[in-house]
């Protein structure tokens, strides 16, 4: 377990972070703030679309689906935990500077798609095509399809697995084994039936979560203030007593923040571009903006909602842990129905979450030409690594995500920067067009 936290630490360094924030702000100018105007062009009409790929709603339920998992119940948990209150706000940082790059992600994902003959896109095919990158690009496609074993199946279903042990008499690798056979019919179905799935299930488990974190936080409204202002005053600890700029950098806080954000919202990791880049919209700007609203969504709204749940609670100072933390916040309303509502919560998040994952690992494998065999036993791999991680603790898998998102992340980020300037160029006619 130390190697591993140690591992983590590395890899999460001043040079990781200094890296993402820097790519944010980068493809911010590029993007020409797209963070302040993707909601209006989103409201307008819609662009044309081919008939060939999955439909822009089932793309984007897919990719919250990959997003929206146990990073926003257990993994703002254990950003508290690790880092304190303050890397809730460096979370919310990351995010603001994730909805540009996960911007620029989705516009080359559309921009350099292939179409084989259904459309595929993705880091993996704009570092080949775009960037000239191959080598780099099979470097991404195999971290990518090994995440989708670990960060996509694994941990969920440890989660499934500590979520459902309080109420279900079974042994934890018997739960996670349970419901991750259930998904094989799903998963055997191909990427049309992943998506189809996710644009009924994420729509229902994220407004149902909603309304009842929303109703916690209506009766601790008092609070709420409180709680913003720890959020803050702690996120400016690091700065103060950790040497200036380079204990701001080298601080836990800012680490678990930048590190527990990426894993929540994906930003820059290279995920949600595959599930994009496989949709029928025509427009890579339009295609583009959805993946920003959708960081928006997942960090700005639901991590943002659970951490104010864990402090406005007082959950955070009890001492627990992950699911158990948060059980605890939602029990001072729910009382002993606490624990069923998380657990089916987790339940609708992480097979969701396990639904989006294989999507993007068997694209990879399509991609990486994999026969047919390979990718027809993929999928019970996935079941398999689901069942086995159900007798592993959460907390130590949690730290693997995060080794696992770096991987991922560091090809893409190379990509986003060599091909910024066709971000800059695709979001200047896209803007001369609506106008």
């Amino acid at each position: 377990m130390e190697w591993i936290l140690k591992l983590r630490y590395t890899l999460w360094g001043p040079f990781t972070v200094v890296l993402i924030a820097a790519t944010g702000l980068l493809l911010t100018l590029r993007a020409r703030g797209v963070q302040f105007w993707c909601v209006g062009q989103l409201l307008r009409p819609s662009s044309t679309r081919r008939k060939d790929g999955i439909t822009p709603f089932q793309a984007l339920c897919t990719s919250l689906g990959g997003t929206l998992g146990v990073g926003n119940l257990a993994g703002v948990a254990s950003a508290l935990t690790l880092g304190g209150p303050g890397a809730v706000f460096w979370m919310l940082v990351a995010a603001f500077l994730g909805m540009a790059t996960k911007y620029s992600e989705l516009v080359l994902a559309v921009k350099y798609r292939i179409h084989t003959p259904e459309p595929l896109g993705g880091p993996m095919v704009y570092l080949s095509r775009g960037a000239g990158l191959p080598g780099l690009a099979k470097v991404f496609a195999i971290c990518c399809v090994i995440s989708a074993l670990g960060t996509g199946a694994a941990a969920q279903g440890s989660a499934i697995a500590e979520a459902l042990t309080p109420i279900v008499p079974l042994p934890r690798g018997l739960i996670a084994l349970s419901v991750s056979l259930l998904l094989l019919p799903i998963l055997r179905g191909g990427g049309k039936r992943i998506a189809r799935a996710s644009a009924v299930l994420v729509p229902i488990m994220t407004v149902s979560y909603l309304a009842v974190g929303g109703w916690v936080l209506v009766t601790h409204a008092s609070e709420i203030p409180s709680a913003l202002a720890l959020i803050v005053s702690s996120a400016m600890e690091p700065l103060a007593c950790g040497g200036g700029l380079i204990g701001l950098l080298t601080a836990r806080t800012i680490s678990d923040g930048f590190a527990k954000g990426i894993f929540s919202n994906e930003a820059g990791m290279g995920s949600a571009p595959i599930a994009h880049g496989s949709s029928d919209c025509e427009s890579p700007c339009a295609e583009g903006i959805l993946g920003a609203v959708e960081v928006f969504v997942d960090t700005c709204v639901v991590c943002l909602l659970t951490a104010l749940v864990l402090l406005t609670t007082g959950a955070w100072q009890s001492g627990a842990d992950g699911l158990t933390m948060t059980t605890r916040a939602f029990a001072t309303v729910l009382g002993d129905a606490a624990p069923w509502f998380i657990g089916i919560t987790v339940v609708f998040l992480a097979v969701s979450t396990v639904l989006g994952w294989s999507f993007y690992g068997l694209a990879c494998l399509k991609w990486l030409g994999a026969r047919p065999a390979l990718l027809s036993l993929y999928p019970v791999g996935i079941v398999c690594s689901a069942a086995l991680a159900g007798c592993v603790p959460l907390t130590a898998l949690l730290l693997v995500t995060d080794i696992s998102a770096a991987c991922m992340s560091f090809p893409n980020l190379i990509g986003l920067w060599t091909l910024s300037g066709e971000v800059s160029a695709e979001t200047r006619r896209f803007l001369a067009r609506r106008e």
